[in-house]
């Protein structure tokens, strides 16, 4: 297997969201964080959520199990470099080399792949070595330019889900004041 390599460390996180809500979640983050450091409570200040959803356990449970199951295998495929763009180069049985570009990526159910290119090169003509050699960085420029796509993709995506995320905060913090100030103004009168 040759490409890009595992960049990034890809995790399954489940965090409980009050007592009938659960939040899944595909989450890729520059370094591997491990226990220590979220009992330390260091913030992930890289990390991007690659896929969610919320559940409620009580009835949703089998679905997000076989949810969760799907993450983890693209949290694996993550760590091992084979999400996204990667080239795949192998020796078949019958003396020939076989060089193959793949897109591996999750739509939200399951995980999905894609043979995008592939060729044989017979390693007996006299060639070979040069042409390929050139398919494979052809194979590869085309992975780290699909790839990089996707990165601005998954970028965007992690601002658009801030800023929601902000905005619905001072919604929610505008709606306590007001609140607040209606409730302090809607007192019982004392006067008989």
């Amino acid at each position: 297997m040759t490409g890009r390599g595992p960049r990034y460390h890809y995790s399954v996180v489940r965090e409980l969201d009050g007592p009938g809500r659960a939040d899944v979640a595909l989450v890729r983050s520059s370094d591997q964080h491990g226990a220590l450091e979220r009992l330390l409570r260091k913030p992930r200040g890289d990390a991007v959520v690659v896929a969610h959803r919320t559940f409620r356990p009580m009835f949703e449970l089998s679905k997000m199990e076989a949810y969760a199951a799907q993450l983890e295998r693209a949290a694996t495929h993550g760590n091992e470099g084979t999400l996204g763009c990667f080239v795949n180069t192998k020796q078949s049985e019958n003396g020939t080399v076989q060089v193959a570009l793949y897109e591996r990526w999750f739509d939200g159910q399951r995980l999905r792949c894609e043979e995008l290119a592939c060729r044989d090169f017979d390693a007996t003509e006299p060639d070979a070595v040069a042409s390929s050699a050139e398919f494979l960085t052809e194979l590869q420029s085309w992975a780290a330019d699909r790839n990089e796509q996707q990165e601005v993709g998954y970028l965007e995506a992690a601002v658009l889900d801030r800023d929601r995320a902000e905005r619905a905060t001072e919604r929610s913090d505008a709606a306590r004041e007001l609140a607040q100030i209606l409730a302090s103004h809607n007192k019982p009168s004392d006067e008989a």
